[in-house]
Order: C-alpha cells, then sequence, then structure tokens
C-alpha cells in the first residue's frame, strides 16, 4: 500500500504500479484485497481463542464495533488533518487556535477510547476537553473556518473506512453462523446478490446496466452518467462526500456525477474478500492437519478460485472500481497463492530473516498506513525556497528517468518506513486499534 501510494509523481509511474484504468487488474489492484483478505485469516486466530478463554459473542462484536469505529475516525482523520497546521488563514485567532487544539484532542481522546485503554479516565478528559474547546472555537469564528469547511466536505468512505465496514460486516455473519459450511453460504450468495444486482437489476434513467462503460467524463451525455448501480447509490446518496478525483460539475458548478471506489454498494463483495480469508484462517488452523496437508489444501484452493474468477469473468468483469464478484473470487485466488509460497517458504523450509521487516510492519500496520500517509501530505505541502515541494525536490533529486525516479521514491519511502517499523519492533512498542 506504501508503494503504490507514494511514487514520487502521479504522473510518472510503471504500469504494474498503476490500478486498471476499469476493466482487468494490475499488480497495485491486488493489494487492497490481499489485505482484507489476511483480515479475516487473523481473525481465526484471535476470535476462536477469545471465545475459549471465556468471553462471549456479544462482547467480541462489541469490541468489534468500538474498533471499526476507531479506524473509521482514523481514515477520516488522514484526510482532515491538514486542516490543523496547513491552512489559509488571513490572520490566526484565538478561536482558530482553540479550534484545532480542540479537534486534535477530541479525535485522539475518541480513538484511544473506542480502541480500548486502561486510563480511561484521562482519555474521557483529553476528549471532553478537546469537545469543548472545539466548541468555543467554532463560536468564536463564528462557524467560519477552513478546518470547518474540510469536515463539511469531508469523503465519507475511503481505504480504512472500507477495512472498518468489512471488518464489522464479516465479524457479525461468523458471530452468527461461525461453521465453514455457513460462511461458504454466505459468501456465494453475497456474491451471487451483487452480481445479479450489478447486471441485471435496471438503473432509473439509464436501464439495464453496462459494466463496459468506465468513468465519465464532460462529453458524457447525462443520460449516460449512471451506468451502473454503483455510480447511481453513491451520487444519490453520498453526493459530493466522495472522492473529489471521481466528481464531475455542470458549467454552474453543480454537482452532476460523484462516485467513490470504497463506496456503499461494493462494499457487498469487499465484505466477501474478508469472509474467504475467514474460510481460509479456519483451514489453517483445523485440528489434526500436518503442514503438507494444509499446503495442498491452499494450492488446490488457490488454482480453483483463480480459474472460478476468470470464467466468471466472461459475464462480469474483473474490476476493482466496482469490486465486481469476479474481482472477489479472482484476488481471493492469488491471495490463497501468494499464502501458500509463504506458508511453505517461512512456516515449512523456516527462511525466516528475510521477513523481518514485514513482520515489523505488520506489527503496526495501522499506524504505519496513517502516520507515512500523514508524513506523504506533509511532505507535498512543506516549501522549499524556491517554491517547490519537499516532496518535489526529493523526487528531482534522483537518477534516472522520470518513471525510475518516481519508482526509486516509492522504494525508498517504504524502506524508510520499513526502518521506522523495526525501531518500534526493537523497542516493543505496538500502536494497536
Amino acid at each position: 500500500m506504501l508503494l503504490v501510494n507514494n511514487p514520487g509523481s502521479w504522473s510518472n509511474i510503471y504500469w504494474p504500479l498503476k490500478h486498471a484504468a476499469w476493466n482487468g487488474w494490475t499488480f497495485t489492484d491486488l493489494v487492497f484485497p490481499f489485505f482484507l483478505f489476511m483480515v479475516g485469516i487473523a481473525m481465526m486466530f484471535s476470535f476462536p481463542k477469545r471465545l475459549a478463554q471465556g468471553d462471549s459473542r456479544g462482547q467480541l462484536f462489541g469490541h468489534v464495533a468500538r474498533r471499526a469505529a476507531a479506524l473509521m475516525l482514523l481514515g477520516h482523520w488522514g484526510s482532515t488533518w491538514t486542516g490543523i497546521f496547513w491552512t489559509n488563514l488571513e490572520s490566526v485567532s484565538l478561536g482558530a487556535v482553540l479550534l484545532r487544539i480542540g479537534f486534535l484532542a477530541g479525535m485522539m481522546g475518541a480513538v484511544v477510547l473506542l480502541a480500548g485503554t486502561t486510563s480511561s479516565g484521562r482519555w474521557w478528559s483529553i476528549f471532553g476537553g478537546g469537545a469543548a474547546l472545539f466548541v468555543v472555537g467554532m463560536v468564536l469564528v463564528g462557524f467560519a473556518d477552513p478546518l470547518l469547511s474540510r469536515l463539511a466536505g469531508l469523503r465519507i468512505p475511503g481505504v480504512l473506512v472500507r477495512i472498518a465496514w468489512c471488518y464489522f460486516l464479516a465479524s457479525g455473519i461468523y458471530f452468527l453462523t461461525p461453521s465453514p459450511t455457513a460462511i461458504l453460504k454466505w459468501t456465494i450468495g453475497l456474491l451471487a446478490v451483487y452480481a445479479v444486482g450489478m447486471q441485471l437489476i435496471p438503473v432509473p434513467g439509464f436501464g439495464m446496466p453496462d459494466l463496459s462503460k468506465g468513468f465519465p467524463t464532460s462529453e458524457t451525455p447525462l443520460q449516460e452518467l449512471f451506468s451502473n448501480w454503483a455510480y447511481y447509490i453513491d451520487y444519490h446518496v453520498l453526493g459530493s462526500h466522495t472522492w473529489s478525483a471521481r466528481q464531475l460539475l455542470d458549467a454552474n458548478g453543480q454537482l452532476i456525477w460523484s462516485f467513490d471506489p470504497e463506496g456503499f454498494v461494493s462494499t457487498i463483495s469487499a465484505t466477501c474478500s474478508v469472509l474467504l480469508g475467514i474460510l481460509t484462517g479456519q483451514w489453517l488452523t483445523k485440528p489434526n492437519l500436518d503442514d503438507s496437508q494444509r499446503l495442498n489444501g491452499l494450492f488446490v484452493s488457490a488454482g480453483w478460485l483463480m480459474g472460478l474468477g476468470l470464467v466468471m469473468s466472461i459475464w462480469i468483469p474483473i474490476n476493482k472500481n466496482l469490486w465486481t464478484s469476479s474481482y472477489t473470487v479472482f484476488t481471493a485466488g492469488m491471495a490463497l497463492m501468494t499464502l501458500a509460497v509463504l506458508f511453505h517458504a517461512v512456516d515449512m523450509k523456516g527462511y525466516k530473516k528475510w521477513a523481518l521487516p514485514f513482520v515489523a510492519y505488520g506489527k503496526n500496520a495501522i499506524f504505519a498506513f496513517v502516520a507515512s500517509g500523514m508524513m506523504a501530505s506533509a511532505m507535498g505541502l512543506v516549501k522549499m525556497g524556491d517554491g517547490t515541494s519537499f516532496k518535489a525536490f526529493l523526487y528531482e533529486s534522483l537518477p534516472g528517468s522520470s518513471e525510475m525516479a518516481s519508482f526509486l521514491f516509492g522504494i525508498l519511502f517504504v524502506a524508510g518506513w520499513a526502518l521506522i517499523a523495526i525501531l518500534l519492533e526493537r523497542k516493543k512498542i505496538y500502536f494497536k486499534v
């Protein structure tokens, strides 16, 4: 995720590090479903153990709900925090300062309380104090401030928001019907419903969905803007609270189309990526299986799912933006194949040293994702003496072609954060949500 999210220049990227323009897939399109798949596997190394220790399903689901809410807040923090330090204020006023201190303290307090802490009293005070300062700040600035404008136009979906929702929904299904057979039925049913809905239910004002049509442009006729249900629902439910790169305005500046790749409808199919991870986790933790049997099961399942996904793509295309059912099945097969190779190399053959940076990343995964995103934003906003950004200065200092320099920037960014993750691992410092 860090590699594909942080090129030196978005205009100069090697094609495997780009998302597919519409139908089809690239290396980059495997990253997000792999993460959701791993979420499902991890759940099966955690939930059964907690249940065996005496926790009830209700208690665990409450914990899941709090963690999901904390992830959503972190996702929204990532899209709003620059409004604290980088805003075009005509003058710095007391109200603006209190507003920002309150937002920072309130957000921190809410995330920590939702994630769980042994010092709840202290953090309730931080949250309450932050909320009070935020309200006082709003009054003093007359409810007019760039930070408030940023919050009013908040992008509701997002990467962490999608992870949170998929984790929450898949957990609910598991606690309701935990058997592998039931999980499989849920997965097949949800993928079938989503595929049928996206292909065979007419879209108001357009007719039968057409998944061959990509993103509309300013030249697209109005009657062809909503060629599938994801477009239609995102626009009519979320409005402007979507990814700004996927919005169209008319000549008067009015929003006429919007879409988000982490929108409402595709969450159905994305949740199935977690459910397939749950099934894999149940297989890996199944008693009375030796490693060779586990490995064979992973490889065979991978082959079947990749093949099935390709066959399904004849009818419903592999498409990351819509997270189509064929995309869910195919990427789960790819994830299983990758897991099988790693299982053989690390668990069976004992080749572990090469993986230490990845283990360190994994133990602070959410922290690395959020904090690195904040760093990347800051690097783009900090200006050098000639007016160029610090990020552009570093990118332009790297050797090779524009694409190579952009790639090297991403590699160095990932390597730098690997060092941070390794340092945290050695100090036994873990930021958990």
